[in-house]
């Protein structure tokens, strides 16, 4: 396939295993939490529910709150912006430890009442779970990147069966780039896990309101109405994120108090909340079909906005295991019910399921400043091309007002709030100019299995400070002085080979990166050069300071 440079099909293979692996995982989170929200509700039915609905908060939360303090302190909240950070080359934790707990703690915390979403930890499971099959397997370098993008896609896609939003949500949110190999290896990934959801036939991840959305209608008149949706939703998605990153503030200013404490506290408002309204708020999903449907009152649904606004804020910011995209969801749908309800008292038609379904895409979008991807989420949860142009409306504005009044998107916020600060716009030449273009031919390299005794006299004389070293004719490693210096008793290096001291898997660059991306590089990790590899060939090196140079050489 001409479309992966190294040659074979290795890439797609590994992404269909990844998308099976992630679709495995998450019909595991998704059957556990829909079996623990089961029982918190039957329990809850038959005992009074102001005791019942905090105590299940409470235990939940602790336990939850537990595994993520000790265990995996990456895996707190929704585990997006973790995942794009180690997408830009920062060094974050992705790995089977990270899984486990976002697969045990993100069940028990969803399924004790938490108001979370389940995309995030399917998100953050997929690629936590494809970051180290990759490294053990992937003979294509330069794909792992698309590979653990992929793995979150098939995360995304297994949450809400929307497989074209995971392959969206990767060129939208997480890469940020239209390569033909990132497309297909997400499309694969994408397809495997969807394909996993279908054979497990699984009724807690069927989309309820597909029949629903066979009674939208659209009509000229109502664009005004779409328009004001998309508006609020801006407006109020900005508000929304403001009051996220308040509260994670207020919660990291808290020092002295464990995750577990806090994670317990917040399942403990939740359910005492909860428990003083009517009992349709007790089953989440359920309300979310409520509004959607059109199925209740404008009073259901002025209350619902406040009260499910407090629940996700209350629980994101505790740092329970938890997505925002199922939560902006039912937001949104209380808001375009609003909406609808509005244009009813003006003269319209009873369309509040129409306004409901449009408010959902739009709420996410002004949450997130991807209006593509909700877009296309909400399309596929709802399989009607009439929605499709108040959807592109609607969230198109949203998207802009949201930006004017609260610049960028949530996912982009929680990472600067965690201290991961994503490269940002450079120069334009960074972005045309590729590795290939500046690369130096390097025929200075040793051999795995060379004996250091032998190489130490060449080592010594020469000026270069490191080595690529291969197996045959595949790039392995970077045998550096520092190793070699690290060596100080000289007569123990006997029996010592390369591939024993040599750095294993080192951060290699592709000759189709552009120099934004090694700017960014050389200067976070302060590397002088770094190979570049196409495949598992390696072709060369790249400078430091041939970035500089052929940067300011073009000015």
């Amino acid at each position: 396939m001409k479309i992966l440079k190294s040659g074979n099909t290795i890439p797609v293979l590994e992404a269909g295993l990844i998308g099976i692996i992630a679709g495995l995982s998450a019909e595991m989170l998704s059957f556990g939490v829909s079996w623990l929200g089961s029982l918190r509700m039957t329990i809850s039915n038959v005992a009074p529910p102001y005791l019942i609905l905090p105590a299940l908060g409470l235990f939940g939360g602790f336990v939850a709150g537990l595994m993520v303090e000790i265990l995996a302190p990456e895996a707190s909240g929704s585990g997006i912006p973790q995942v794009r950070a180690r997408l830009d080359r920062i060094i974050i934790a992705l790995d089977f430890r990270v899984a486990l707990v976002k697969l045990i703690g993100g069940t028990i915390a969803l399924g004790t009442g938490f108001f979370l979403g389940r995309e995030g930890p399917t998100v953050q499971l997929g690629a936590s779970l494809a970051a180290p099959l990759t490294a053990r397997m992937s003979r294509a370098r330069e794909y792992k990147r698309q590979l653990i993008a992929a793995g979150a896609a098939a995360g995304l896609t297994a949450a809400f069966n929307a497989p074209l939003a995971g392959v969206v949500f990767v060129l939208e949110e997480l890469l940020r780039e239209v390569r033909y190999s990132t497309i297909l290896l997400s499309v694969v990934s994408c397809s495997m896990a969807c394909l996993v959801l279908n054979l497990f036939n699984s009724p807690h991840l069927r989309h309820d309101i597909e029949p629903i959305a066979s009674q939208i209608h659209f009509a000229p008149q109502d664009i005004p109405f779409y328009i004001l949706l998309g508006i609020l939703c801006g407006l109020l998605g900005a508000f929304f994120n403001v009051c996220i990153l308040k509260t994670l503030k207020i919660n990291r200013d808290l020092k002295k108090v464990p995750t577990s404490f806090k994670v317990a506290i917040a399942g403990l408002l939740s359910g005492l909340l909860i428990s003083l309204l009517p009992a349709a708020f007790h089953n989440y999903a359920g309300m979310r079909i409520l509004l959607s449907s059109g199925a209740t009152d404008w009073t259901t649904a002025l209350l619902a906005f406040p009260i499910f606004f407090i629940l996700t804020v209350v629980a994101y910011g505790s740092g329970a295991p938890g997505g925002l995209f199922a939560p902006s969801l039912t937001l949104g749908s209380a808001i375009g019910f609003l909406v609808g309800y509005l244009e009813h008292l003006c003269g319209g038609g009873l369309l509040m399921n129409s306004f409901a379904l449009v408010g959902m895409g739009a709420f996410v979008a002004g949450v997130t400043r991807t209006p593509l991807t909700a877009i296309v989420i909400t399309f596929e949860m709802t399989a009607n091309f009439t929605l499709l142009t108040p959807l592109m409306i609607t969230s198109v504005i949203s998207s802009t007002v949201g930006d004017l009044v609260f610049r960028d998107g949530l996912y982009e916020h929680l990472m600067r709030w965690n201290g991961i600060h994503l490269h940002g716009d450079r120069d334009e030449k960074l972005r045309e100019l590729t590795v290939k273009d500046i690369m130096r031919k390097n025929n200075d390299f040793v051999r795995s299995n060379a004996f250091i005794k032998d190489l130490l006299p060449t080592l010594s004389a020469n000026g270069q400070k490191d080595y690529p070293v291969f197996d045959e004719k595949i790039f392995v490693g970077i045998l550096r002085q520092t190793d070699l210096a690290s060596l100080k008793n000289k007569e123990s290096i006997t029996e010592l080979k390369v591939s024993d001291i040599m750095l294993k898997q080192p951060l290699v660059v592709s000759p189709f990166d552009t120099l934004e991306e090694l700017m960014f590089l050389f200067s976070r990790y302060k590397y002088s050069w770094l190979p570049v590899v196409h495949g598992d060939k390696f072709k060369g090196i790249i400078l430091q300071s041939d970035v500089v140079q052929a940067l300011f050489s073009r000015g």
